[in-house]
């Protein structure tokens, strides 16, 4: 007898000696149930999974290509495989059945080896079959319980920062009365900034790589934009006496304010990060046909020529480090080429000759009034 892990086949035929004759092909390498109609079939298809179905066309009652329908109508049975058998005579009911879903066809009177071969492919392409939806599945269930943790792990996290943040605004009211307490409280900041960046980023990793991103495309006047994304960052800039200009901006994009923002804050962001100290960070923009170009340059060290290829890459660690002991995820620059990208505009970056970086982002143009 052989194991219950063989694979596992339905002959259908209402003669008996092809039963017969198929199974001493077969029995050597499956496992074979046989039956001699096709209602038979049908009850037996529901007692277990198979691998392979042979199925002779001309039967009475219930024919051969009856059954097939019946069997591809079925959720349960729909993938199984189905060799016919068929006489030499029955070319036009095999081009049926090969329509109506039949995976191969053999001839009688039976031929053994080429029988067995045929069943062999079409049981190893199952198998392959069986074994990349498992991958799916497995993969799929990786992926939600990553995703569970990230989020859990976020939501978990934000409560006790909001609460560490909060106790760092009152002790600043009584800062002066411990030793190096102004030292201590930028520290808590640092940390709690650091720490909030690295949720952001990985929550809108998570985001972009699942597809739940929504996006509020619109007008966005830059010059407004520009201004808030400088004050939220002149506190960090001033810490390392940076100063941030801004010249030149005007003209209105068309995208998603929120994501906008987003992205070109990081960009400025990562300009005051990576800027030496009593450096300028400096903003301006230029208008084009039917685009608007935003520039961020710094007077850092620049990124190397050879590591270019690693900006806007996921965990694209490069050779320059903050200057002022600043985190990196090594998420930041990706999550700005996709969130840009979904707006339909673009990133890029630029070595000038004088030393330093330049970082620009690409926006569609908001249509003119009326147009």
């Amino acid at each position: 007898m052989l194991p219950a892990t063989q694979p596992l086949v339905l002959s259908v035929d209402d003669e008996r000696y092809n039963l017969t004759l198929l199974e001493r092909i077969l029995r050597n390498h499956y496992r074979v149930i046989s039956v001699n109609n096709g209602q038979a079939a049908l009850d037996t298809l529901k007692q277990a999974p198979f691998d392979l179905i042979l199925l002779d066309i001309m039967m009475p009652d219930m024919d051969g290509l009856s059954t097939l329908k019946a069997i591809r109508g079925s959720d349960a049975t729909a993938e199984i495989p189905v060799i016919l058998i068929s006489a030499l005579s029955d070319g036009a009911d095999v081009a049926r059945g090969l329509e109506a879903g039949a995976n191969d066809y053999i001839t009688k009177p039976i031929d053994m080896d080429v029988t067995l071969a045929r069943v062999r492919t079409q049981i190893a392409l199952k198998q392959l079959q069986d074994e990349r939806k498992q991958t799916i599945v497995e993969l799929k269930a990786v992926q939600e319980m990553k995703d569970r943790l990230l989020r859990m792990a976020s939501h978990d996290l934000k409560g006790p920062l909001m609460n560490v943040r909060m106790a760092a605004t009152l002790m600043e009211m009584s800062a002066e009365c411990i030793p190096d307490g102004a030292s201590l409280l930028g520290s808590i900041d640092s940390s709690l900034d650091a720490m909030q960046n690295v949720i952001k980023d990985f929550l809108d990793t998570a985001a972009l790589q699942t597809g739940v991103l929504d996006l509020h495309l619109g007008e966005v006047a830059l010059e407004a934009m520009v201004n808030e994304i400088v004050g939220e960052h002149k506190v960090n800039a001033m810490r390392k006496n940076i100063a941030i200009t801004v010249h030149d901006i005007a003209g209105t994009i068309y995208g998603d304010a929120a994501r906008f923002r987003q992205s070109l804050g990081n960009l400025v962001s990562n300009a005051v990060k990576y800027s030496p100290r009593d450096t300028t960070v400096t903003i301006w923009s230029e208008n084009h046909d039917n685009t608007v170009m935003i520039f961020v340059a710094d007077q850092g060290p620049g990124i190397p020529a050879h590591e270019q290829d690693k900006l806007f890459t996921q965990f694209g660690k490069l050779s320059p480090r903050p200057t002022g002991g600043e985190s990196s995820t090594g998420l930041g620059l990706w999550i700005v080429k996709h969130l840009i990208t979904l707006q339909n505009g673009s990133v890029g970056y630029e070595k000038p000759d004088e030393g330093g970086s330049v970082f620009w982002i690409e926006m569609p143009a908001a249509a003119p009034a009326g147009a």
